[in-house]
């Protein structure tokens, strides 16, 4: 099957991005509406405290010159700030506990999604990509709960009632007030519009810059041996730059949007000032103590909120770009197709390849038409140059890929369908690259598997003959390995990885040029514990050097995705074909290698 490219049309927008966010949220219902409603009852609260300061200035300062009725006001604007306190606390902490059930639950279903995609995904997807999907990304979502959309419902709470309260307490004052909404909900959805895009270039060049670092780190050995120091600087620094620009241009509209809305507020509080003043002197005037509230007090509270919400764009924005990126992985369909039903505790391990045809671009065969038989315990090497298809042929059985044409089966069945965790837990791959995590050896060689005691390491390790090299090691099989394995030769790698294949006891071995690197110290060592764990087990070897498949029951020749020649090391070199030029052509060069020219 075909690795389908992504569907342009399923890009995920802002609206369902949001929806479902909040439908995230809401699967915790006691925390969500928690919130919405210690929201709703602060912004109550606060709309109302300005009406005793009116109050305490109008009656009991102006009117009765009261001290004692002063003081009581006092008392209770001051329960009133105590109530806010402890409201906007409650508030802050069950909208953090809100978004980090959240963004917990993403990261758990990305990070499961991703370990599921095929091969093919992550061949054309740079890590530092994923990376920035799976940890800045979601960290930008959890501030639409903490920073975000509930703070929003909560500042419109506050514009209701302010609003109210306003309309209340003087409704001419109150109409002036309102003519700042018109003018905000311009402006705001202008700056909406043009910082979205900012954000959207900002988080693509932080994608970009995340990539380009993850890999020159992993490979500076590279960089440093080709001495291309300076140009990795320079690249980096034009990258770095795009970041900047990307970032002050949010910078820019957030600049420009702020001193925009204090000219707005200061032009409504001039109004309200102008328009007591000419009630003064009517019979109707507006009290000194309504003044107060509304220009110290309830525009600011109307317009904060505003602002508030036009300052949580700048959240709410990061955070919908992250979450359309991070629900776009999750919607993609790059798993490998797990449709089978056939589970078997154990097999044979028949192999069969029948007209197997593959590709991994386009009408660029790298398989064409390839059959061939294993009989379950046999031993086939396959040999030929680079590019031939040997390693394809691995990434198929395993079903890392999925073929295009043809089938292959086990055992007489399918691989598709076979279930696809039982069809790989019957197949160990060694490969060249082995990859150590940072981590000790032990958990490196189990894997984690609980199940597996340290004695049956150890025993496994004595019947490959690597334990006196693993107890050598400072800390034995608690010793630590560097992220890679970076403190390991290739050898010693390459040792680790047989006994992991060897204490998992495959009906189907697969060694995908495990020896061609390794260091002549260690090949011995490596070529003992291969003979050991290939024992009375189907086994595939992929070989390069051609020394080391000499007893293998059959050799597969490839050449351009096809077999050209097949059977035992003697029958082919008795052919004179294309395998016997192959050997001599890297037994003249290990001559050559081994005894050097004489020089005069």
């Amino acid at each position: 099957m075909k690795d389908k490219p992504e569907n342009k049309k399923g890009k995920i927008n802002t609206g369902q991005a949001l929806s479902r966010l909040m439908k995230l949220g809401s699967k915790y219902p006691v925390w969500f509406y928690s919130t919405l409603f210690v929201a709703g009852v602060l912004a109550f609260v606060s709309s109302y405290r300005p009406v005793l300061i009116s109050h305490a200035i109008d009656v009991d300062i102006l009117k009765d010159k009261s001290f004692p009725g002063l003081f009581h006001s006092l008392i209770v604007i001051f329960l009133l700030l105590l109530a806010e306190v402890v409201l906007q606390f409650l508030l802050v902490y069950i909208s953090n506990f809100v978004a980090q059930n959240v963004i917990r639950s993403l990261r758990i279903s990305l990070y499961k999604k991703l370990i599921h995609f095929k091969s093919a995904f992550f061949d054309k997807t740079p890590v530092g990509v994923l990376v920035t999907r799976s940890v800045s990304d979601i960290e930008t979502i959890s501030t639409i709960f903490t920073d975000g959309i509930l703070m929003v419902l909560g500042d419109i709470l506050r514009i209701v009632f302010v609003v109210a309260v306003m309309y209340w307490i003087n409704w001419e004052l109150a109409t002036i007030a309102l003519f700042i909404f018109p003018v905000m909900i311009i402006v705001t959805r202008l700056f909406q519009k043009a910082i979205k895009k900012a954000f959207s270039e900002e988080r693509t060049q932080t994608a970009n810059q995340n990539s380009f670092v993850q890999e020159r780190l992993s490979g500076m050995m590279t960089v440093q041996v080709f001495n291309q120091q300076k140009r990795e600087y320079t690249n980096f620094f034009a990258i770095n730059q795009k970041l900047e620009k990307a970032y002050l241009r949010t910078v820019f509209y957030f600049s420009l949007f702020f001193p925009i809305v204090d000219i707005i507020t200061g032009i409504a509080v001039g109004i309200m000032i102008w328009y007591s003043g000419h009630k003064a002197f009517t019979a109707h005037g507006i009290s000194p103590g309504v003044v107060i509230a509304f220009t110290t007090s309830y525009i600011n509270m109307l317009v904060r909120p505003m602002r508030q919400i036009a300052d949580r764009f700048n959240t709410i924005q990061r955070g919908i770009v992250g979450a359309e990126r991070v629900f776009t992985v999750l919607d993609s369909n790059h798993e490998i197709p797990d449709t089978g039903t056939i589970k078997k505790e154990t097999i044979k391990g028949d192999i069969v390849f029948d007209k197997v045809s593959f590709s991994y671009v386009e009408r660029e065969a790298v398989l064409n038409k390839l059959s061939f038989k294993v009989s379950g315990g046999e031993k086939i090497a396959i040999v030929g140059a680079t590019g031939a298809g040997k390693s394809t042929i691995i990434n198929l059985l395993n079903r890392f890929y999925d073929v295009l044409e043809g089938h292959i089966y086990i055992d007489g069945t399918d691989i598709r369908e076979y279930e696809l965790h039982n069809l790989r837990s019957h197949i160990a791959v060694v490969l060249q690259d082995v990859f150590l995590f940072n981590d000790t050896i032990l958990e490196n060689i189990t894997f984690g598997n609980k199940d597996i005691s340290y004695e049956e390491v150890r025993k496994a390790a004595k019947d490959i003959r690597i334990d006196d090299f693993i107890m050598s090691l400072p800390g034995g099989y608690e010793y630590e390995v560097n992220e890679r394995g970076a403190s390991m030769s290739l050898g010693q790698r390459q040792l680790i990885s047989f006994l992991r294949a060897y204490l998992y006891n495959p009906s189907i071995l697969v060694l995908d040029e495990a020896t061609s690197s390794i260091d002549t110290q260690s090949e011995e060592l490596v070529q003992k514990a291969m003979d050991k764990i290939t024992q009375n087990r189907t086994s595939i070897i992929i070989a390069h050097r051609l020394a080391t498949i000499r007893n293998a029951d059959k050799i597969m020749v490839l050449n351009r995705g096809e077999m050209v020649e097949m059977g035992n090391h003697d029958t082919l070199l008795q052919k004179g074909g294309y395998y016997k030029k192959l050997y001599e052509s890297q037994f003249s060069k290990e001559e050559n290698k081994t005894i050097p020219k004489y020089e005069k």
